[in-house]
C-alpha cells in the first residue's frame, strides 16, 4: 500500500529561447502564464503555464550563448525543441521518498532513483527557490531516457513561491519494464494525486505501445484542441 499518494507536478517542454521570450503571444490569453527565472546552472530559463488544480507546465529553453560541450552534458541538452521532454512527480513529504525507492527494489525494477540532488533558480524578483530531484537509472547506473519515466521534484522552500498557482489564478504499449515502475510508484490504478487536492477531473496515467511520446489531456467547458508551439498540441475534454 502506499503511504502517500504521489502527486504530479509538472510537466517539462523544451522550446527556444526566442520563443520562451515571446510565449505570451502564442497562449493568447488561453492559460495564465507566470514568469519562471534563470537555473542555478545558468544553463536555461523558463516560464511556467498554471493550471488551476496546481499542476504547472515548464517551458525550458537553453540560452543561445551556452557552451556546446555543457548543453551536451546537461539532462536535457540532446532532446528537440518544441516536443514534451519529462514529468516531475512529487510527493507531501520529501521524506517519504525512501519508501518509493524501496518498492522499486523489492519489485525488481533493477534500476533505480538517485538519492534527491539538490537545486534551484532566482527569479526574476530575486527570489531565490531550492529543491532537489531525482531521477531514474537503468539496471546498469546509467541515466534513463528522459520522459521514459517521471523524475521527481521535492521543495525545500515553500511551494507556492515556486508554483504561486493561487495567487496567479484567474477566475473564469510500453516497455514492461516502465510498467513494473508505474506499478511500484503508483499501485494498481495508476492515478496521482493533484497539489490542490481537487477530484474535479480525471488523474491518470496511461502507456501506449510505439514512439516514447506524452499526449496531454485537459478536461474544461470547451471541448476541443490546440497548440501551445508549434508541434506542441493539447487537447481538452468535455466536463463529465
Amino acid at each position: 500500500m502506499l503511504s502517500q499518494t504521489p502527486l504530479l507536478d509538472h510537466i517539462v517542454i523544451l522550446v527556444s529561447h526566442k520563443d520562451l521570450l515571446e510565449i505570451s503571444k502564442f497562449l493568447d490569453g488561453q492559460f495564465t502564464l507566470a514568469p519562471g527565472g534563470t537555473h542555478a546552472d545558468g544553463l536555461t530559463a523558463n516560464k511556467l503555464i498554471l493550471l488551476p488544480d496546481g499542476v504547472y507546465l515548464e517551458l525550458i529553453a537553453f540560452f543561445d550563448d551556452v557552451d556546446p560541450e555543457r548543453r551536451r552534458q546537461h539532462r536535457w541538452g540532446k532532446a528537440k525543441e518544441n516536443t514534451i521532454i519529462d514529468w516531475a512527480f512529487t510527493l507531501p513529504s520529501e521524506d517519504d521518498f525512501p519508501a518509493v525507492q524501496k518498492r522499486l527494489q523489492q519489485a525488481g525494477f533493477g534500476g533505480s532513483y538517485t538519492d534527491p540532488i539538490p537545486g534551484g533558480r532566482t527569479k526574476p524578483d530575486g527570489t531565490i527557490l531550492k529543491w532537489a530531484v531525482s531521477t531514474p537509472r537503468d539496471s546498469q547506473g546509467n541515466p534513463a531516457q528522459p520522459g521514459s519515466l517521471p523524475f521527481w521534484c521535492f521543495d525545500r522552500t515553500p511551494r507556492e513561491k515556486r508554483v504561486p498557482y493561487e495567487a496567479e489564478k484567474k477566475p473564469h504499449s510500453a516497455p514492461e519494464w516502465a510498467k513494473v515502475v508505474y506499478d511500484a510508484i503508483l499501485g494498481g490504478n495508476w492515478n496521482y494525486g493533484v497539489p490542490s487536492g481537487s477530484n474535479n477531473a480525471r488523474h491518470d496515467i496511461s502507456l501506449s505501445s510505439g514512439d516514447t511520446t506524452v499526449r496531454l489531456v485537459f478536461n474544461g467547458s470547451k471541448p476541443g484542441k490546440g497548440e501551445l508551439l508549434p508541434g506542441i498540441s493539447f487537447e481538452i475534454e468535455g466536463l463529465s
